[in-house]
């Protein structure tokens, strides 16, 4: 598991995300029907340090579509279908849970297209970050690396290499 938090690059008070609750309702209601979510995306960049602000939150799981809509219609979760396959994106579904004044990103058997066919990003928690349960930084610095975000791929590609046990 990583040890997160022992290496901020910015003040704890520095750092801005969207309300937990939303985010943790949603981490419930998987975890509720025995499925393993995972966070992601900027919400993960932030809760290694390597960024100050997370805008939305992006929840990862490896789950069958049936099990992920039971769990979201059990708890009264408003969302609605993003799923778009344009492009790069190869996600077998996108759920985009309404969180009030933001949104929550439910991709469920996360995948992009790459230059050598579709890469699946297996969802798998690594650490814990305020009660959150952490995607794997490996995971999420090739999916930054497919969306040409190489910045983002580099913070995490840095905080592995230093991190490593």
């Amino acid at each position: 598991m990583l040890s997160v938090g022992a290496r901020f690059w910015f003040s704890r008070d520095m750092v801005t995300t969207p309300p937990l609750d939303a985010v943790t309702g949603v981490l419930h209601a998987l975890q509720t029907r025995h499925l393993t979510p995972a966070v992601g995306g900027s919400g993960l960049l932030v809760a290694l340090g390597l960024a100050e602000i997370a805008h939305d939150w992006d929840v990862t799981v490896d789950a069958a579509d049936s099990a992920v809509i039971t769990a979201l219609n059990d708890a009264g979760m408003k969302y609605r279908d993003g799923t778009s396959r344009d492009g790069i994106y190869a996600t077998r579904k996108r759920y985009v849970v309404d969180g009030g004044n933001h949104d929550v990103d439910l991709l469920v058997y996360f995948a992009l297209r790459g230059p050598n066919g579709v890469v699946r990003l297996p969802s798998r928690v690594t650490g814990w970050w305020h009660g959150l349960p952490l995607a794997d930084p490996g995971v999420w610095a090739q999916a930054y690396r497919l969306l040409n975000r190489p910045a983002k791929a580099e913070a995490l590609e840095h905080w592995l290499a230093a991190n490593r046990p």
